[in-house]
């Protein structure tokens, strides 16, 4: 990888990882910054596509994760493009320079729902890499696996046939705490990333299109699980955690009052 494709200098890098001019300024600050508050240490990347599109997915730990994500990716030739939540794009001058860096708003539980997916449809139409976590929120399972994921993605993969990219992080919990408002940063804590080698789904004869997904999803969040698994030296567990079935959903719209100090000590 040259210093020109990774810094997206002048005509480096193809049209479809171009990352524009508010990312491009704003990594000559973060970039550092991330380097020395993370220490990133990256395995796997040689499975990062140098041209066309891809659905990358990974799991979801702390405030961190996007900006590590995204690191992971720029410093590699890749134009971050990330389906976020929508109340993110409401804050004044952040939602401005979401829109202006071609974020897409997942505008979750309302009729308007599905212009993520179209949104996100039309960027792989023109060969470039997005960036989904499937859990939709920071994991609640105590142990810090991944829980299971939504839907998006593996709807994605089908419909376009682009392919998956899994990818695990960790270390970013310790970093970043839930309910922090400033990351910890501190010689004993650093962020380790996993890339895992992209693969293509379809739905088999006997599925509909909703048990593919289920099926591809659950296949999915497997594969992060067990790349996480040796990011951490362990076995994940055989049953991923069920978010659906907690009180605090947030990425459902239904907080519960006290959840934030039970996440702080888990």
């Amino acid at each position: 990888m040259s210093l020109r494709r990774s810094w997206d200098v002048g005509a480096a890098r193809p049209p479809e990882r171009r990352a524009g001019l508010v990312i491009g300024l704003a990594q000559l600050p973060l970039r550092p910054l991330l380097s020395l508050l993370a220490r990133p240490r990256w395995r796997g990347t040689e499975q990062l596509p140098a041209t066309g599109a891809a659905i990358a997915c990974g799991n979801h730990l702390s405030a961190v994760d996007p900006f590590c994500y995204g690191h992971l990716l720029q410093a590699h030739g890749i134009a971050p493009r990330f389906l976020a939540k929508d109340s993110l794009f409401r804050l004044p001058g952040l939602g401005a320079l979401l829109r202006s860096a071609r974020q897409i708003p997942v505008r979750r539980g309302t009729s308007r729902s599905g212009d993520a997916l179209e949104h996100a449809r039309a960027a792989l139409g023109r060969g470039e890499v997005i960036m989904i976590f499937p859990e939709g929120s920071y994991t609640r399972d105590r142990e810090l696996w991944p829980m299971q994921g939504r839907l998006g993605a593996a709807r994605l993969a089908l419909s376009t046939g682009a392919p998956l990219l899994p990818i695990a992080s960790w270390g970013g919990r310790r970093l970043w705490p839930v309910g922090s408002p400033l990351p910890h940063p501190g010689p004993d804590r650093r962020v380790e990333m996993l890339v895992g080698a992209p693969y293509t789904v379809q739905r088999r004869p006997e599925e509909t299109e909703q048990q593919a997904a289920l099926r591809i999803t659950e296949e999915l969040m497997a594969t992060i699980a067990q790349l996480l698994g040796e990011l951490r030296g362990q076995q994940p567990p055989a049953v991923l955690h069920d978010g659906r079935r907690d009180a605090h959903r947030p990425e459902a719209g239904r907080p519960q009052r006290g959840y934030r100090a039970w996440e702080q000590r888990a």
